[in-house]
């Protein structure tokens, strides 16, 4: 990697990075399904503050390390958990109901480019770790740099997400 002034902070590190216990997406969901005999403004609220608060629990995890990687193993290793929370993160949060009348439009703009993510960084950290074990260094390296690029998809779900009222998984 370079200087810490180029390193970019992608999307899938702000609302990533721990493994979000699957009991606070249920209780969280739980709050939700009861509030749909509620009014759309009073469901939405509620959806939005459970899916952040899982977005926050992520991102609170991932601020624990400090320290950035201090060499290629490191950042592949990163990679590798990074790639596995958000996995996590996005299951949680698919766990939660949105509002009724929202499903298709939060499916649409937020799941599928969120799964979209996942299924790329998946991928990258895979190659990674096959490039390391077979002392390709250079491809591992090129692998790690481009998960740390941004991409449509990342875009497409930050934009979402602040369109939508969300707050900590826009990256706000």
């Amino acid at each position: 990697m370079g200087s810490p002034e180029r390193r970019h902070v992608p999307a899938w590190r702000v609302i990533v990075g721990g493994i979000v216990p699957t009991a606070v997406a249920f209780v969280l969901w739980a709050t939700v399904s009861v509030a749909e005999e509620k009014p759309y403004k009073d469901v939405k609220r509620q959806y939005i503050a459970a899916v952040d608060a899982v977005c926050e629990a992520a991102s609170r995890q991932s601020d624990l390390r400090e320290e950035p990687p201090a060499n290629l193993r490191e950042e592949v290793d990163e990679l590798r958990r990074a790639s596995e929370s958000m996995t996590s993160t996005i299951a949680a949060i698919e766990a939660i109901a949105p509002p009724g009348g929202d499903v298709p439009r939060v499916r649409e703009r937020f799941y599928v480019p969120a799964r979209a993510l996942v299924a790329s960084l998946r991928e990258l950290s895979g190659s990674a770790e096959t490039a390391m074990r077979t002392g390709r260094e250079g491809e591992a390296k090129k692998a790690v740099e481009q998960s740390l690029e941004p991409d449509e998809n990342e875009k497409a779900l930050r934009s979402f997400a602040a369109e939508y009222g969300f707050r900590a998984c826009a990256g706000e």
